[in-house]
């Protein structure tokens, strides 16, 4: 009983009469799965790619002390004014930016936190005054400075720990996953058919313990 076979029952409802029950469900169940298959793969690779590219340039913070705004550092001082990955992370990447702080973007909040409190004690006096509102910062990867907080270094090294992490065995992982994947696939139909008769035995005799004796 090949995959396409497999697939294929999917669609044919009548043939598990106590499952889905005419809305679909069965004809969904694959992609359900395949989307579970597709959401590993993908975290995979993720995983690996948080430890080893983004993970490299942490590392490099740690190594170099950058734990405060003063020692902050440049892209270019730190060789990786060139790599797009860390220039998208520190400009908007949520991964990266957990740990990693821009000291130019942290003085702009400072200033715009007083400007906001001097406005809203003005708006006290003048209630017609519009709402505070101020232009989001943009981070520069070409000018800015980057560094971890003293207190987060511990955590940041662990997260982004190194060892474990490899692209072959991401490669591996995602080998016995699609094998896993063909063989659930091939097995579903005498799962589904074992599932659907004991949910048929279990209604047959719910009915027949609700039919009166007469």
């Amino acid at each position: 009983m090949g995959l396409m076979h497999t697939l294929s029952i999917f669609g044919i409802e009548e043939q598990y009469e106590y499952l889905g029950n005419g809305s679909g469900s069965m004809t969904s169940l694959p992609m359900i799965i395949i989307g579970i298959f597709i959401g590993l793969a993908l975290a995979s690779f993720g995983a690996v790619f948080n430890k080893r590219v983004l993970g490299d340039f942490v590392r490099k913070l740690l190594r170099e002390d950058v734990l405060s705004a003063e020692s902050a550092k440049t892209l270019a001082e730190l060789n990786y004014q060139r790599n797009p990955a860390i220039r998208s992370g520190v400009r908007k990447g949520v991964t990266l930016r957990r740990v990693v702080r821009c000291r130019e973007e942290e003085e702009y909040l400072a200033a715009i936190e007083a400007k906001q409190i001097e406005y809203e004690e003005k708006r006290k006096n003048d209630p017609s005054l519009p709402r505070f509102k101020a232009e989001p910062f943009r981070v520069d990867p070409d000018q800015h400075h980057f560094y971890i907080p003293e207190e987060i270094k511990y955590m940041a090294d662990v997260k982004f720990e190194k060892k474990g992490s490899t692209w072959l065995g991401a490669v591996v992982f995602i080998v016995v996953l699609a094998i896993a994947f063909v063989l659930l696939m091939w097995a579903m139909p005498y799962i589904l058919s074992v599932l659907n008769d004991w949910i048929g035995w279990i209604t047959g005799a719910g009915s027949s313990a609700n039919t009166p004796i007469t």
